[in-house]
Formats: C-alpha cells, sequence, structure tokens
C-alpha cells in the first residue's frame, strides 16, 4: 500500500511533549529494533513481495521525498508523516495496520518521536561493521566506590572491565567470588562436560590460589575430555548423525570425521585453519587425507535414498542445507529465509542467495541413495588411531610395491597375450559334499546339521552379529578350494529365499579356514552372483564392515555359490577337521544364509575354473585376431589378466596382509562423505524461481557471490571458489565470523551469548548485552590467531565467571536473567553432561576415544515403532559401550537418543547452535528412572562401601564429594543419613525389593556386600544424583 499523507485527509496531530528531551535515543538499540519487528515485514527488503512500494530499511528510503511529503523530517515531528501514522486513531490510516497483527506500545512511540527530534541519526546494522577493538575501560573501575578489594580483583581481566561499566552504569556491586571449590566445578563442567577429576580436586585444594586456579584450567584445556566437550557442541552445529534421515533412515559411517574433530580440538588447531579444512580442505594444494576428510562437515546433511526421491530435487536440499549450515555456523545469518524471496528483515536478496548457493553445488554428486554410496566418498579410518611407525613403514612399502606392479603391468599383459593359446579342452572340477561333524553358533537364534549335512539356521530376536563355525570331517587327501551354496528355502522371503531377512538377501562379512589350529592363507575368491557395492572380495579383505551380498534388481530364488581357493593345497591327514568360520556382522537383522551346503574339492584349477567363467568376454576376446579386438575387449583382456598376474597378485597380497596390521590399530576403514569439486566446466548457477528445484531461471546465469553489504567496500570483489570463501570467513575483513564464534563460545560458560540470538545476528538478532566487551573478544580472538583455547581460558580466569550464582531478590527484580552478569552463571547441564557426570561418579564411565558410535540402554521396541524395514533393529552394546560418553551414542535421525532428546536435545537434521534449557517433570522421570541412573546409584554406592571409609557419615560425605565435587554440610548430611537408615529398615523388611534393586544394569555387583547395606545406600546415592546440585551449573 502507497504513503498517503495524513494531512491531506484532515487528521488533527497530537505533537508529542518534550517531557524526555534529555533522553538520548541511541538507533541500533532501540529505534532499528522497533523498525525491524514491527515495520520491515511490509516495508524492509524484500519489496517484490510486499503490496507497499514505500521502504524503510535504509536512510535514503526514509528520507524520500514521497510526492511533496516526508516520511521523516529530521527534528521536525509535525512535518514527519511517520509520527501521524504512529499516532493516528483511524484504522485506514494507522501504522502498522490492524490486520498485520503488529502494534506499537507507547513507549516505542515516545521512543521512535525522540529519535526525530534528535534529528533521525541513521546507523547501518552493527553486525555488518568490522569489528574495533574497544579501550578497556579500567578508569570506570578505578572512580567507583567498590571496596579496593573488588577494583583490584576486577581489573586484572579485560573482560572484568567491560562488564563492571556496565554494573557501575546501573549501580549495581558484582557479586563476591564463588568458594574455590564451587570454581573449580564450574569450569571442568563448562569447558570438559565433567566433573574435577579427584586428583585435580585435591591439588587445588592444596594451592587454592589464582596461580592454583589457572594451572587447574590449563590441566582442563590440556585434556582428552575438554577436546570431546568442544566437537560435541560442533556435531550439533554441523547436523551430525550416524544416519541418513528421511524415511529409510540408512546407516552411514561419517565418524571419522568426528575423530577428526576431537584430534583439531585437542591439538587446539587455529580456528581459521579450522575453519578452511572443513569447508575446502580438498582444494588446498597438497591436500592431505585429513584436510579432505575435514570437508564431510558439508556432507553431514540428510541423504534420501527412497525409492521414487528425484536426483534434481534432492541434489538442490543438499546444496541449500549447505548454505543455511555454513551461513548460520560461520556469519551468524538466516539466509534460508531468501530461498523463495529476498530476505524480510535482512538484506540479503534471494539472487545473493543463489550466488552464495554456488559455492556448494559443484561436487557431482548424484542427490540420493545411500549416505555410505553417495559420492563423493573418501575411504578412511580414525584419524585417532596410533599407529606403531614400523606397521605404517610396511604399509607404506607394499603401497609403493603395488604401484610398481601395475606400472610394469602393460608389458607383461602384452607378452602374455602373445604367447596366449586357448585351451584345447574344457576343464572339469569335481566338488565333493562335506561332511559336517559339528556346527556351533555363536549368537542369537539356533544352527543344526541336516541329514543330507546342510546346515541350518534359525533367527532369533536380535538377527546381529552371528557367527557359524562349522567342523568338517576331510573325506579327501588333498584340499585346493571350498565351496559355499546358498540355498533356496520356501521358508524364507521373496525374491532371494536364501536367508530369514525381509527379502531374503544375506550379507556375509567375513569368511576364515582353520587347520590343525592355524589359519590357512586363501587366495582368491569368486562367486556365481554379487550385489552392487557387495562384492564377495570383501569376505576375505579382513575388513568387518564390508560383505558379500546377492540382491539385485530381477533377481529370482536360486541358489548362488562362492569358491573360496587356497593359496596352496594341503595335504589331510586323517581324522584332523578343517574349522570353516562364517561371520554375519552387517547392521542389517538376520542377513544370514538360512541353508548352507559345503564342498570340497582337490582339483589343482578348483576355483580358478570358475573365476574364468566370470571372463567369458576375455576368453573370446583372446581367440580373435589382434587387430580385430574392440576397446571393449581389451578391457576385458585387461581384468582377466590382473586377476592372475603374479607380480600384482603377490604386491596384493603383500597390501592386504600390511592392511589388514594397518587395520587391527586404525580400526575399520569406511566410507565417509565428503567435497571434491567435480572436473571440467563448473556447475551452472542459477535462481531457483520460488526455490523450485525444477524452475531454474536461465535466462540469467549468477556468478558466486557473498551478499554485498558483507563486503568491506563496492569495490572489492567477492571470492571466486569455495576456497577463497573459507578464506574470506577468516580475513579480517569479515565482519561476522569471530564475533558469531566468541558469542558461542561465551555461551557455553554462562548458559546464553552476550547476544542471545546466537544463530541471528540479522536485524531480528537482539542486540549484544555488552557491544564494546563482544567486539573487543572478536579482534581479541583474531589477534591472537584464532587461538580458541585462548579464549576459553580468558573467560574462565574472568572475576564474571568466577562470581559466586546464589541470587538476590534485588538481582532477580533488576536483571531476571542476568544480562548484566552482576552474578556467576547458574543454569541446567545438558543431558550429556547429566548422564557422563553421573557414569563418572559411579566409576563405570569408559575413556576410550572416538571410534564407531555405540548403543547404549535404550527402551525396547523405540526403533521398530518407526522403522521404515525390519532390518533396523536396535542392538544394545556390551561391556564397555554401555558406559562410553554421552557424545558417543549412535545418532539415529528417525528415533533421536531418547534420554539426550527429553533434555532438550537437537535433532540434528539441520544446524543448530542454540542451547535451550529447560526442566521438565519428564526429566525427573528419567532421573528417577532411567536404568542408567539407577545402575550408575548402585556403583557410586558400591564404591564408597569398599572405600575404607568407617561410618555411615563419611560414607555420605565421600558420596556427595565423589557426585558434586565438592563437600556437603552438616544439615544436608543430616537428611541424607535419615534416608539411609529409613531404607535399611525398609529393605531388611523386604529383601527381595533390595535384590530386585541391586539387579539393574549389565555391570558386574560385588556379591560380597550386604544386599541390605548396598541397597539402602543405593536409594541414597539415587538421592543425590537427583540433586539440583547434581544437575545444574552453578
Amino acid at each position: 500500500m502507497a504513503l498517503f499523507p495524513i494531512g491531506a485527509i484532515g487528521l488533527v496531530l497530537c505533537i508529542a511533549s518534550g517531557a524526555h528531551a534529555e533522553d538520548l535515543v541511541d538507533f541500533r538499540s532501540q529505534v532499528r529494533p522497533i523498525l525491524s519487528d514491527r515495520c520491515f515485514h511490509c516495508h524492509g527488503p524484500d519489496s517484490g513481495n510486499q503490496d507497499s512500494e514505500f521502504r524503510m530499511d535504509t536512510e535514503e528510503n526514509l528520507r524520500a521525498d514521497l510526492g511533496g511529503y516526508f516520511a521523516i523530517v529530521p527534528g521536525d515531528l509535525a512535518a514527519s508523516e511517520f509520527h501521524a501514522r504512529i499516532h493516528s486513531d483511524d484504522e485506514s490510516s494507522v501504522m502498522p495496520p490492524p490486520d498485520s497483527n503488529r502494534s506499537l506500545s507507547e513507549e516505542e512511540k515516545r521512543i521512535l518521536d525522540r529519535w526525530i527530534e534528535q534529528g533521525a541519526p541513521y546507523q547501518g546494522h552493527w553486525a555488518f561493521d568490522i569489528p574495533q577493538r574497544a579501550d578497556v575501560p579500567l578508569d570506570e573501575i578505578a572512580r567507583s566506590d567498590w571496596p579496593n578489594e573488588v577494583k583490584q580483583r576486577w581489573s586484572q581481566n579485560p573482560i572484568d572491565a567491560f562488564v563492571a561499566k556496565r554494573l557501575i552504569e546501573k549501580n549495581i556491586s558484582p557479586s563476591p567470588a564463588a568458594d574455590p571449590q564451587w570454581q573449580l566445578r564450574r569450569a571442568a563442567l563448562t569447558l570438559t562436560g565433567l566433573l574435577p577429576s579427584a586428583e585435580l580436586q585435591s591439588r587445588f585444594a592444596a594451592d587454592p590460589t589464582e596461580k592454583g586456579y589457572r594451572n587447574a584450567v590449563d590441566d582442563l584445556l590440556g585434556s582428552m575430555n575438554y577436546a570431546e566437550r568442544q566437537t560435541l557442541r560442533w556435531l550439533d552445529a554441523a547436523r551430525y548423525a550416524d544416519t541418513d534421515g528421511y524415511q529409510n533412515d540408512n546407516e552411514r559411517t561419517n565418524w571419522p570425521w568426528r575423530d577428526w574433530v576431537i584430534k583439531a580440538m585437542h591439538e587446539n588447531m587455529p580456528f581459521d585453519q579450522f575453519t578452511i579444512q572443513q569447508i575446502a580442505g580438498d582444494m588446498l594444494p597438497n591436500a592431505t587425507p585429513e584436510q579432505r576428510l575435514a570437508t564431510a562437515f558439508n556432507r553431514n546433511h540428510r541423504q534420501n535414498g527412497e525409492a521414487g526421491a528425484l536426483a534434481a530435487e534432492f541434489g538442490v536440499e543438499n546444496v541449500i542445507d549447505r548454505v543455511e549450515t555454513t551461513s548460520t555456523v560461520w556469519l551468524g545469518l538466516t539466509m534460508g529465509c531468501c530461498r523463495c524471496h529476498d530476505h524480510k528483515y535482512d538484506p540479503i536478496s534471494q539472487r545473493e542467495f543463489y550466488q552464495f548457493y554456488g559455492y556448494f553445488n559443484n561436487i557431482g554428486e548424484s542427490g540420493i541413495g545411500r549416505g555410505t554410496q553417495a559420492n563423493p566418498i573418501f575411504k578412511t579410518t580414525s584419524p585417532l588411531a596410533k599407529i606403531d611407525p614400523e606397521v605404517q613403514k610396511e604399509l607404506h612399502h607394499a603401497q609403493a610395491k603395488l604401484a610398481d606392479a601395475k606400472a610394469g603391468l602393460p608389458k607383461r599383459q602384452e607378452a602374455w597375450v602373445s604367447a596366449y593359446r586357448p585351451p584345447s579342452g574344457e576343464e572339469q572340477v569335481a566338488w565333493q559334499r562335506a561332511s559336517i561333524g559339528d556346527a556351533k553358533l555363536t549368537g542369537d537364534g539356533g544352527l543344526i546339521v541336516n541329514e543330507d549335512q546342510t546346515v541350518q539356521f534359525s533367527p532369533g530376536k536380535k538377527g546381529a552379529n552371528i557367527t557359524h563355525e562349522l567342523i568338517i570331517t576331510p573325506t579327501i587327501e588333498r584340499l585346493t578350494a571350498v565351496k559355499l551354496t546358498a540355498l533356496v528355502d520356501p521358508a524364507f522371503a521373496r525374491p532371494r529365499q536364501l536367508a530369514p531377512s525381509v527379502n531374503g538377501n544375506f550379507v556375509l562379512t567375513n569368511l576364515s579356514l582353520m587347520y590343525e589350529g592355524v589359519p590357512v592363507p586363501l587366495d582368491s575368491i569368486s562367486a556365481t552372483f554379487e550385489q552392487e557395492g557387495f562384492p564377495v572380495a570383501n569376505v576375505i579383505d579382513q575388513n568387518p564392515s564390508s560383505g558379500w551380498a546377492v540382491f539385485g534388481n530381477n533377481v529370482k530364488a536360486e541358489p548362488v555359490a562362492a569358491m573360496v581357493r587356497l593359496a596352496k593345497p594341503i595335504q589331510v591327514k586323517p581324522g584332523k577337521p578343517f574349522v570353516l568360520e562364517l561371520r554375519y556382522d552387517s547392521q542389517y537383522a538376520n542377513h544370514v544364509i538360512g541353508k548352507l551346503q559345503i564342498e570340497l574339492s582337490d582339483h589343482p584349477e578348483a576355483g580358478k575354473v570358475e573365476a574364468e567363467n566370470k571372463h567369458a568376454t576375455a576368453i573370446a576376446a583372446l581367440s580373435k585376431p589382434a587387430e580385430k579386438r574392440s576397446e571393449q575387449d581389451l578391457k576385458a583382456i585387461g581384468a582377466y589378466y590382473e586377476t592372475f598376474d603374479p607380480p600384482l597378485r603377490e604386491a596384493k597380497q603383500s597390501l592386504a596382509k600390511a592392511e589388514a596390521a594397518y587395520r587391527k590399530q586404525a580400526g575399520p576403514e569406511v566410507g565417509v562423505m565428503v567435497m571434491r569439486e567435480r572436473e571440467g566446466d563448473a556447475t551452472p548457477i542459477y535462481l531457483l524461481d520460488r526455490g523450485q528445484y525444477n524452475e531454474p531461471v536461465k535466462d540469467d546465469p549468477l556468478s558466486r557471490g557473498v551478499p554485498r553489504e558483507l563486503l568491506n567496500s563496492k569495490d572489492m570483489p567477492p571470492p571466486s571458489n569455495r576456497l577463497e570463501l573459507a578464506q574470506w570467513f577468516v580475513s579480517r575483513e569479515n565482519p561476522l565470523t569471530a564475533r558469531v564464534i566468541v558469542n558461542r563460545i561465551w555461551q557455553e560458560h554462562f548458559g546464553r551469548g552476550l547476544v542471545k540470538t546466537v544463530d541471528d545476528f540479522g536485524l531480528q538478532g537482539e542486540m549484544p548485552s555488552h557491544p564494546d566487551l563482544l567486539d573487543w573478544l572478536a579482534v581479541e580472538f583474531i589477534e591472537s590467531g584464532w587461538d580458541v583455547q585462548a579464549m576459553h581460558r580468558l573467560i574462565v580466569t574472568s572475576a564474571t565467571y568466577r562470581q559466586s550464582s546464589v541470587h538476590s531478590a534485588k538481582l532477580n527484580e533488576l536483571d531476571p536473567e542476568n544480562r548484566l552478569l552482576a552474578r556467576g552463571p547458574r543454569f541446567r547441564a545438558d543431558g550429556f553432561t547429566i548422564r557422563d557426570i553421573a557414569l563418572q561418579a559411579s566409576g563405570l564411565l569408559s575413556d576410550e576415544v572416538g571410534g564407531p558410535s555405540v548403543k547404549p540402554y535404550q527402551p525396547d521396541g523405540l526403533w521398530t515403532v518407526v522403522a521404515a524395514s525390519a532390518n533396523q533393529r536396535y542392538v544394545e552394546g556390551k561391556g564397555s559401550d554401555l558406559y562410553r560418553k554421552s557424545m558417543y551414542t549412535y545418532w539415529k535421525r528417525a528415533v533421536n537418543p531418547p534420554r539426550q532428546t527429553i533434555f532438550d536435545a537437537g535433532g540434528r537434521e539441520v544446524c543448530n547452535v542454540r542451547a535451550p534449557r529447560t526442566n521438565t517433570p519428564l526429566q525427573a522421570l528419567v532421573l528417577m528412572n532411567d536404568q542408567t541412573f539407577v545402575e550408575c546409584a548402585r556403583n557410586l554406592a558400591q564404591r564408597v562401601l569398599k572405600s575404607g571409609a568407617k561410618s555411615d557419615r563419611e560414607q555420605l560425605q565421600q558420596m556427595m564429594q565423589l557426585a558434586t565435587a565438592h563437600d556437603s554440610d552438616e544439615s544436608s548430611l543430616t537428611i541424607l543419613a535419615e534416608n539411609l537408615n529409613f531404607f535399611r529398615q525398609h529393605f531388611a523388611q523386604q529383601p527381595d525389593d533390595a535384590e530386585k534393586l541391586l539387579s539393574t544394569g549389565k555391570s558386574p555387583r560385588d556379591m560380597s556386600l550386604d544386599s541390605i547395606d548396598h541397597a539402602a545406600m543405593t536409594v541414597v546415592a539415587h538421592l543425590i544424583l537427583n540433586l539440583d546440585e547434581f544437575v545444574t551449573v552453578e
């Protein structure tokens, strides 16, 4: 709607009085937020989708001639149409109009009027200006009436000077320093997500000085616990998960990237390098494997593998996810709002959104398919693995040997082809049915040997991690090959009917043969059918994460066989059986061969002839004259020759042996989704009309670029590629990155950022509570060399952070959210921390670092409710896997870990940098009833009962110390002692209840302890794990 002067229709204006002439209105903190929230929706940057042509998002627009009248006339309320409109009583004229569901309070109208009276000064948005280091306001502290001791303490750290300035302006005094025990506990929780170790507590108690505290902080920063905690927050930002999302929600294996982040945090990688390697590590000169792995950050998005999903559509969705994630994490902007139109509030156009999109759309991805097969894929192990130098040396030697063998391959092949003569007759290989003496099963289900010597498997409930051990009685004197045939059984599901799985398919992950207790070396393996991505060679590669499967298009119910050729024949001794071990360790439930036949052969060509059947094209091509062989013939001959070329086979065997030794130390090698620029011309960039994937505006191709508002000058060229974009993010010319990151670091320690809207530094975001402090920290971060640990150290050693968190009625009234920071931080710990410190207090917490995600306790059947396939079953971990840190818990997007969800964790379908904190009845129910917390209480009680503490009071004091890292007062100990005595009486009368309580969890129980005492102490321990001081950072 056009803006017409109210004076033209005869309305009388009421001019605000000058009663508040002494108030100086600040445009950035007082005026712009009102305009953005109440006016920009209709009069903001998105002019193309608004009814009104009048815009208020720039100074030029606000002061423009609107046809003989002006919205804003600086210093003249009567001539300012804006003033008339906001005070109008006419529904057809008042702004905001009634149907907008927006309105101005009387105080907001007063602020806007005062701003016009004071000349309507206009400033750009604070976050888009390059941060400048303000002078540290120590003089403000010196001039205050604070006690000298407080002045001295608050003059040591620049953070405190900026905070003190605000407190002094509000005539507020800071809180006293917290007790040293509480200071150490707070620092440990916010830096590491754990309580300080007993050793660190003792050391600090012996020296609770400033130097002692700083030394303790340095110990925390240097710990692996710190690296894991900081990584946990980065996982939320990076939307890391262990599955693809969408309906199928297949498993993926991007966890080596998570381990890369842990390593980077532990080594205190400068944040600029941390940024560049994750955004564009693949584009660095001579990029290392770890730099390529780092780029998985932008491949952690969801991946749609559902049948019928459109590659073009979800390719666009993937790229848009990268735009939204990258702009949130590094720029703190809501660029996703520009997918369909110009931003409603921020100066970012839809065109600029798709220019930014162009940095991320050139990796040649298909857009659909399972994450583990969604190219670009990078095969790697955990970068945290500790590898013996000799093992690495052997691997490099084997790799060089293979390279040499490949280099000489063409010459050797040429000589062999020249000398080749077609065989005179067809080889006949005899196979003999094996006699199965016994069949042993490890895992769930049943395994029997039928009268016809076939082996029959019947599934159990879990259907995972199944091993068959077959004892084969020799019936031949010489063994050269073994043949496995999966037989059809009508009882199994179609189409394959070879296994008790949902589709009759199986996944055999490993095969090994033992004779007289010694592994039998295997030469090669071939099969009558292989599923794409699951070749039969996987069963002898010693990699438990790969396997042989037999599904595919148009498959039917028919037997499939695999022939295993021994490296050299074995002379069989009478009465000495073979042991054939078959492992089924895939994620797919009951993908186990249901009916299996084993055959043996002593023929020298057994296994080889069958392999040659797969190379019929090559055999036929060799019979042709050389000049008549096509390009396809030559490729087939080459592939065939590689299967038996002696130097190449020897080199591959050496490499397999070296890789097996390497993997034993490095862990499994898995496929990780990474970034990689495609070769050739860059993918064209077009604006998508209304954000629709199939409506590109092709008559106006775009070039890569960033929002012009963020560039230092209009003449500054935008980054030309993804690497330059990453470098611009961490350049001094970028106004946002340093502010955004230090603000999130601040949030970790105080519960909220200096800018409360940590994910929105745009016009709809909140102003910083301490603007000068935020900019000082941003510049300090840059000039420190982007030293993340130094920033944490600066914050946690400040007097501001180390204040007592005790509330007072006065402070609650003046500053209920503690935005002025007149007291120390106090907020509920997140679910990760609460579970981890419970495990820590109990002594159960595993300190294992990195590796595949684990599956701790979870309610039965939770996955089944939403599973797209019966294969997706939650198989609970074993041993220490149940007690790993919560950051390693398997994260399924369709069903997030329920304990973390209840404690406010994000779903990780999209980027999340906020830290919401609630206090709900469901959380209380988890703390009271969850198996983990009851088991932790049992083990905590067991610790103190076995500690040597003699009296109840000593044991209770020790239990409080273990659980909260501070001493308990006498009144609390008295209450705990009363509870202990009550439950001793209860369990003495109800001993079965005691036994039932003590049976909770998989960890072993010390049966030498009296069950009544143990159960009573367990209940008291459980009470402690439910205390406010246990779950609160304070």
